[in-house]
């Protein structure tokens, strides 16, 4: 390979890495992926963890098979003498039996694996010992040797309960085995290596193991010579069908020793390589975040909610909080102390009829004993609640359209996670907005004290008339009327002072109401943008918030389990 290409090439992530990856999508997975999926990758990680912390310097070796495919007869062939037990009675192997190549450090790694039938190898009967002391050659030995690694390998080969074993333990233990051991030999004969039961419930799901997986036809003798390549041929094409692309496939007998001396190469090179512990957790690690994607895929969701979802929300629940009728309220609560102080004097005492319009609501009344500000809006109808349920259940379907079924499900869940909360919030958030509910205008001081100058001013005038009649009731002479001549006819002074003072607080009072309805409609828009802005901030923090969350969660997971899959 070229230097550029070298440099070019995507390297996947360290092992340890990948686990971390892994953890932390498990953790965020919780709750939305199956439990039985997060279970199963937790128990993988603290497996990992456990193997890790074991010898480092033993491959742990698993001869896995179906009843009579002959697992003890070829453990005992490769290892060169009789270790475990075979008969005609079947199953034979009632429990887990290791052939141990290399003490130290052996035991703790066995008791992990919870095997008691040990059995070492010390070199002078055993073939594989005697095998493994040999010089190694090839590409694999030469890299083991510049890694430090001359000594023999280590290795612990075991024979295991039949897979399809009638006694549920000894299947139980297989099992078990098949998710601790680093390498994988799958032990078949000629009448059950296309089984499909066996190939769908154990083979298949281990694929993408390529790399710490072998493929055994056992009982070779018992197949013609002109049909082995073809039963061979077939075995190989359901392993690859399997999913093991690259798994090898031998061929051997026990009782006869054909392909026995191949095999045990083999797996000596893969123990001398001291690869097969971490191609073995890769390959688990992939497998789990495959899995957890599977279970619940984090990918095709938004990163956050789009600004028009959140404008829909904002507007629902505006519906829900009365937003429209508080701010006309705001609006007609101006108009209404405008008119006491700029309306025409005789007729302000009208305006006592009727209460201030945010009054009748209760808003800027104070606190209750809890410390919250209450306010008398009615409850919002069926139809309010219905679209403020609603308009939470759109915004989520929005903002999670895309994801998969579990993360809509968690995003549905985050939005409406605080809508007990709602109703509360949202009448809080009226009655603690600022809406200057008090407030005046500079001209109401002005044209008040016009009205009340009006007001005397024709209150003059009428008292000089009444005092006049007076007089002349009584026979007095009244004092000499003053005249007006300026205009078309003459007018008496106190006749135009009452015209003009009623005319002019009739003026007053007009100009004033266009004044407060004008300042009143400004009022009535500031409020409703004061308490749109407030309902945007409960929308914020009881629902946008949490789906963003969510979000942000699913987009951390999908990141990690594409670091696990690598």
């Amino acid at each position: 390979m070229s230097p550029l290409l070298s440099r070019s090439a995507p390297q996947p992530a360290p092992l340890l890495e990948r686990l971390d990856a892994l953890e932390r999508a498990t953790e965020a997975l919780d709750g939305v992926a199956p439990g039985a999926e997060v279970e199963a990758a937790r128990a993988l990680i603290e497996r990992i963890d456990r193997r890790r912390a074991l010898s480092a310097e033993h491959t742990v070796i698993g001869l896995f098979g179906a009843t009579g495919s002959g697992k003890s007869s070829l453990l005992n062939a490769l290892v060169g003498t009789e270790i475990s037990r075979a008969a005609v009675r079947r199953p034979t192997t009632a429990r887990p039996v290791a052939a141990v190549l290399g003490e130290v450090g052996s035991d703790a790694l066995l008791d992990w694996l919870e095997v008691e039938d040990r059995h070492l190898l010390d070199g002078t009967g055993a073939v594989l010992a005697q095998a493994a002391a040999a010089p190694a050659r090839g590409r694999r030995a030469r890299r083991s040797r510049d890694e430090g690694g001359d000594g023999p390998p280590g290795i612990v080969l075991l024979d295991l309960p039949d897979l399809d074993s009638v006694e549920r333990g000894n299947r139980a233990v297989a099992e078990r085995m098949t998710g601790l051991v680093d390498v994988i030999v799958w032990v078949t004969d000629p009448q059950k290596y296309a089984d499909a039961v066996l190939h769908q419930e154990f083979v298949r799901p281990f694929a993408g193991h390529d790399a710490v997986t072998v493929l055994v036809l056992n009982q070779l003798d018992r197949i013609r010579e002109d049909e082995r390549t073809g039963v061979l041929a077939s075995l190989e094409g359901i392993a690859r069908a399997d999913g093991l692309d690259r798994a090898p496939v031998f061929a051997t007998s026990a009782s006869t020793g054909e392909g026995l001396d191949e095999l045990r190469g083999h797996l000596l090179a893969i123990a001398r390589g001291r690869e097969a512990i971490a191609a073995r957790q890769r390959a688990d690690v992939r497998a789990a975040a495959a899995a957890l994607r599977a279970a619940a895929d984090p990918t095709g969701l938004a990163l956050d909610a789009a600004p028009a979802e959140v404008d829909a929300l904002v507007e629902d629940l505006a519906t829900a909080a009365r937003v429209e009728p508080v701010a006309r309220a705001v609006g007609a609560s101006y108009r209404y102390r405008a008119a006491g102080r700029v309306g025409w004097p005789p007729l302000r005492w009208l305006r006592r009829v009727r209460p201030d319009p945010l009054g009748r609501l209760g808003i800027g009344r104070g606190r209750d004993g809890e410390g919250l500000e209450r306010t008398s809006l009615p409850e919002p109808d069926a139809a309010a609640r219905a679209r403020a349920a609603g308009g939470v259940r759109r915004f989520a379907d929005a903002a999670s359209a895309g994801g998969s079924d579990p993360w809509r499900a968690a995003v549905r869940a985050a939005a409406r996670s605080r809508e007990d909360q709602l109703p509360d919030a949202l009448d809080q958030a009226v009655a603690r907005a600022d809406l200057r509910a008090r407030s005046t205008s500079w001209w109401w001081p002005v044209l008040d004290v016009l009205q009340w100058l009006a007001l005397l001013t024709w209150v003059v005038g009428l008292g000089w008339l009444v005092l006049n009649a007076a007089l002349a009731f009584f026979g007095v002479p009244p004092p000499p009327m003053p005249m007006i001549r300026e205009l078309w006819i003459p007018v008496p002074l106190p006749t135009a002072l009452v015209v003009l003072g009623i005319g002019v607080g009739i003026l007053i009072g007009v100009a004033g109401g266009l004044l407060a309805a004008m300042t009143g409609a400004w009022q009535r828009r500031r409020a409703r943008r004061v308490l749109r802005a407030r309902v945007r901030e409960i929308a914020r923090e009881h629902v946008v918030a949490p789906v963003e969350g969510e979000l942000a969660r699913a987009a951390e997971a999908a990141r990690d389990l594409a670091l696990a899959h690598g």
